[in-house]
């Protein structure tokens, strides 16, 4: 065997080879145009663990091949005298290391790091990272003896003709030049497994928020429910004795209004005009009772009819107008329903008109009963901030409760 065949297998490579671009390509991957930046499930399965093993370790790896060969030439380029193993030989080398280096990443994530004992799992994972560097020099040594057709330069791994201080550093920089790899790619590897999992863990607690809301608005909604039908069978029960057949015509009324209110898949928002026309039965349903004392103006301009708002968020501003205008009043009392729009916000306003002796209210109160409590709970879950529920008494005699949310046409919801 000549000494130029022999130099061509033992030329060490440096240790910078193999570490300058791993770090290079480490930061493309924490580029946000990186192919890691995409969304990666959780490895919670034998498959997914596969599967993120396979999205960060093989590009990884063809990144660190064609980096190492690439520099291998230009080493060649400024230094012709110098006899190194041909790209074919470094890509085979590469790809055979490719199974031990997936094999390794398995059971490396299988390994962990666990609280207790963690020494020993320092230990297996140091094995695992020797066990992958010790194969590189082997996965180059018996291809260049096959690319040359010299199968004696497979003694080259335990003898070197070039003295065993030689063979030494062979070794010696081998192993730590893809130890390096290695160990780099791992924490590629586990980074790419962290980051899937906080993913998952943000989605999932996103999605526990929105159930919750989802629920609590829910409840709020069903503490309307009998809030609302309770006073509006005490209208009924109040005539039924002395006007049977307004009764009757009371409850087939309050039938209709259950209806929808009760109704399957019921949205938690609908369009203004709905919940505008739902106002206006339940008001049909209370001029029964008060004939000659109780009218009512609904006031919706088109430009706001299409406007969301949260199913029953008027009728109990409504009954309230009602109960508090006419129950203790024998004057006639005016309900109106106004609605605007104010630059991003949609402004619904419910006025009720009553005796001026009555004294002014305070002036943005608050207000207070299930209904309203349970209404300004609802758009504080709903809106946060961005709305607002108030009382006032701006003329005498007149008092407005006003809502304020923010202004969303239905323009992907069905009517």
């Amino acid at each position: 065997m000549g000494d130029e065949a022999t130099a061509l297998v033992l030329l060490p490579a440096r240790a910078g080879g193999g570490m300058i671009p791993t770090i290079i390509f480490v930061l493309m991957a924490a580029t946000p145009s990186s192919p890691f930046d995409a969304r990666l499930v959780p490895a919670t399965t034998p498959a997914a663990i596969w599967r993120l093993i396979f999205s960060v370790a093989v590009p990884f790896w063809l990144f660190i091949m064609a980096t190492r060969v690439t520099m291998f030439l230009l080493t060649w380029t400024r230094n012709p005298l110098v006899i190194i193993s041909p790209p074919s030989v470094r890509i085979v080398q590469h790809l055979l290391l490719l199974p031990v280096l997936l094999l390794c990443y398995r059971a490396a994530l299988a390994i962990g790091w666990p609280r207790e004992r963690r020494w020993i799992a320092t230990l297996k994972h140091m094995g695992l990272g020797f066990v992958f560097a010790i194969c590189a020099r082997p996965f180059l040594v018996i291809p260049q003896a096959i690319h040359d057709d010299d199968l004696t330069l497979i003694r080259e791994l335990w003898i070197s003709e070039l003295g065993p201080e030689s063979l030494r550093s062979l070794w010696i920089s081998s192993i730590f030049d893809f130890s390096l790899s290695y160990y780099f790619g791992l924490a590629l590897l586990l980074a790419a497994r962290t980051y899937a999992e906080l993913e998952h863990e943000k989605l999932r607690t996103a999605q526990l928020q929105s159930d919750w809301m989802k629920a609590r608005l829910q409840a709020l909604r069903m503490r309307l429910n009998p809030h609302f039908l309770f006073n509006t069978l005490n209208s009924a029960v109040a005539v039924v004795r002395t006007q049977p057949h307004t009764a009757e015509r009371m409850l087939i009324g309050l039938s209709e209004l259950l209806r929808s209110v009760l109704r399957d898949g019921e949205p938690e928002q609908i369009p203004l005009r709905h919940e505008a026309e739902f106002v206006r039965k339940y008001l049909e349903i209370q001029r029964l009772r008060f004939p000659d004392r109780l009218t009512y103006d609904i006031e919706i301009p088109p430009e706001t009819e299409g406007a969301l708002v949260p199913a029953l968020l008027l009728q109990p501003l409504a009954e309230n107008a009602v109960i508090h205008g006419v129950s203790d009043e024998r004057e006639a009392v005016r309900v109106r329903l106004r609605a605007h729009r104010d630059g991003e916000r949609l402004v619904l306003e419910v006025e009720n008109t009553s005796a001026p002796h009555r004294g002014p209210a305070p002036p943005g109160r608050k207000g207070s009963g299930i209904g309203l409590g349970t209404t300004r709970e609802r758009l504080r879950a709903m809106f946060g901030t961005q709305q607002d529920v108030e009382l006032a008494e701006e003329t005498p005699g007149a008092t407005i409760a006003r809502v304020r949310i923010p202004f969303t046409l239905a323009t992907a919801q069905g009517d």
